[in-house]
């Protein structure tokens, strides 16, 4: 199956960050990003417990630093800049570093102005940079996975599932007892629904 298009993220949860009152923009924002981080953390080799570890330094680095923050869409995206926050993290605790440094001083550069993304990259995308926006595409995935498996009727699940392993849509549709335009039709009708979840969610962020 063709992988869908995920929109990037929106600013205005950013926003609303700088306010270390706001309590349900935070909650929404380390709901929606926690897991990222943890998978992202385990994927690059750390331990489930160190990778928690990443994600709780790097919340709470972020809930001491947004007040100043400003993010310049222009210049990235908020994912290249929390994925450089993240890999700070990541770094110092496999040095051990005990300085109090790490996702904290990768917040602020200069005069406060961060670009979060692609502004002075190096020409060869960092092979860390990439399993991050693809773990930040299966994250939204997920999410939108589980609310399918509540929703739709899990005959239809159990389809999408089959075909999303590259399953034949024949034996699918013998299997069930039913035909191929019907399972072609269950594959439209979720891929439809995901991506529309997929979209609400980051829609949500506002």
């Amino acid at each position: 199956m063709r992988r869908m298009s995920v929109p990037s993220t929106q600013l205005t949860l950013i926003a609303r960050l700088q306010d270390p009152k706001d309590e349900r923009a935070w909650q929404r924002f380390e709901s929606r990003y926690r897991g990222l981080v943890v998978r992202f953390a385990m994927r690059q080799g750390l331990q489930p417990t160190d990778a928690e570890d990443v994600a709780q330094v790097v919340f709470a680095s972020l809930l001491r630093t947004m007040p100043n923050f400003r993010l310049d869409p222009e210049k990235g995206r908020f994912r290249s800049y929390l994925f450089r926050v993240v890999r700070n993290e990541i770094s110092r605790v496999r040095s051990q570093d005990a300085r109090p440094t790490g996702a904290s001083a990768a917040l602020l550069r200069g005069d406060g102005v961060v670009s979060g993304g692609d502004a002075g990259r190096d020409s060869e995308v960092d092979p860390a940079e990439r399993a991050f926006e693809e773990e930040w595409i299966n994250h939204h995935f997920r999410i939108a996975m589980a609310e399918i498996r509540r929703t739709f009727a899990p005959e239809s699940v159990a389809m999408f599932e089959r075909l999303m392993r590259g399953e034949p849509v024949e034996s699918i549709a013998t299997d069930c007892k039913t035909t191929v335009q019907a399972v072609h039709k269950v594959k439209q009708r979720i891929r439809d629904k995901m991506k529309a979840l997929v979209e609400q969610q980051i829609a949500d962020e506002e």
